[in-house]
């Protein structure tokens, strides 16, 4: 089947120019930065003006219905994970989730983690103190094998993207996990560029943290994010508590510790309900097109857009196994910061990351999208010659 017509989800198809009008600024500009940050998407702004419109119309009279409606979006995003509810927190962003992790296991032992990850999921851990080993590379990639030729009896916490933010690695969560499983690891995964673009199931993945930010492939804006904790780290003291965090917030007893064994103990306080909200929002467009046709679709384009890279003789840093594909893309050229620019000023958002350009390629975008790219790229490059 055509992929630019649609693809086949629950006995339908998915009509991608449809599901493409949920992003105005499609129309506007070549939109190819969503590892940088995604635009939202309709469904997720619709949600988060809807409480800023019962917040303007109707002051805090709707407590209890946002208290309500942020449980349904905990139930959302578990079942997006297959985990519990009682396992999910809300944070700011992917940085606020590792803190808590950090904080949580910090006196585990050593943290094995990769060279290329993001600061997100290194600095958290520094600044606790923690001893870390940094896997090296081999191509871009991070086989299992060159992970375990780093493991000592002192490494008891490993860190991983489940995508590589500079290079676009995509590992594989299950092995991992299973690494993880025999060798008695903690296993934390930032998500944050691959979540809802690649399916996770923590369960099966033996994940005992999750950590990521709804503002990149999730489409849900700045300020959301989400943590997940296995319930057996819920059943120790919990290093971050607020007036929400006991079992009755309602009493507002200040001298009770009776903390629920949850992980929305870690919220603390009053939700941020505009981002929860846009969050649950963004999470029902998801759930509607479906993360395996999700899925297809941007592996698709990305093997549309290498095809168009590698016609243009462009060296293309990114692995380039089947299993290792993802969103991202990256090509190894001279200037990076001054191309973006000129790009930005043909309409064109990419980003300079890594040895070069990053183009990033979601669901919402097509062929034309990358073509254009190819042919503003084939154009500037025969000016730098």
């Amino acid at each position: 089947m055509n992929k630019e017509s649609g693809t086949k989800m629950k006995g339908s198809v998915v009509d991608w120019n449809e599901i493409r009008e949920e992003f105005p600024v499609c129309k506007k500009i070549v939109y190819l930065n969503p590892a940088g940050g995604s635009p939202a998407s309709r469904s997720a702004a619709a949600e988060g003006k809807r409480y800023y419109d019962e917040m303007l119309e109707q002051g805090d009279t709707c407590w209890n219905d946002w208290l309500a409606r942020t449980g349904e979006v905990r139930g959302k995003l578990a079942r997006f994970i297959n985990a519990d509810k009682s396992e999910i927190a809300f944070t700011s962003n992917t940085s606020h989730g590792m803190n808590l992790v950090a904080q949580i296991v910090g006196n585990e032992g050593t943290v094995l983690t990769m060279r290329d990850e993001f600061p997100s999921s290194t600095v958290p851990w520094l600044n606790q103190g923690m001893k870390m080993v940094f896997v090296e590379p081999q191509k871009g990639a991070y086989p299992l094998s060159l992970i375990s030729k780093q493991l000592s009896p002192d490494v008891k916490i490993l860190v991983s993207s489940y995508v590589q933010y500079c290079t676009g690695f995509r590992q594989d969560i299950f092995r991992l996990g299973e690494f993880c499983r025999e060798h008695n690891l903690i296993f934390v995964l930032n998500a944050t560029q691959a979540m809802g673009i690649f399916p996770v199931d923590v369960q099966k993945c033996h994940i005992d943290f999750l950590v990521f930010t709804g503002l990149k492939w999730l489409t849900s804006g700045y300020g959301s994010g989400g943590l997940y904790v296995n319930r057996k780290w819920l059943e120790g003291p919990l290093p971050f508590a607020g007036w929400r965090s006991p079992e009755n917030p309602g009493l507002m007893d200040n001298q009770n510790l009776a903390l629920k064994k949850e992980a929305s103990v870690l919220e603390a306080g009053t939700p941020s309900f505009p981002t929860i909200f846009a969050l649950g929002g963004a999470l029902d467009l998801f759930n509607r097109i479906g993360q395996a046709e999700i899925q297809d679709r941007v592996l698709y384009l990305t093997r549309y857009l290498r095809s168009k890279l590698e016609n243009l003789n462009l060296s293309i840093v990114s692995p380039g196994a089947e299993e290792q594909l993802s969103g991202i893309t990256v090509i190894r050229m001279q200037n990076p910061q001054g191309l973006v620019q000129k790009l930005k000023e043909r309409g064109i958002f990419v980003a300079a990351r890594g040895e070069g350009i990053r183009i990033s390629v979601s669901f919402f975008n097509n062929e034309e999208d990358i073509s254009r790219l190819a042919t503003e790229l084939e154009g500037l490059i025969q000016i730098q010659e």
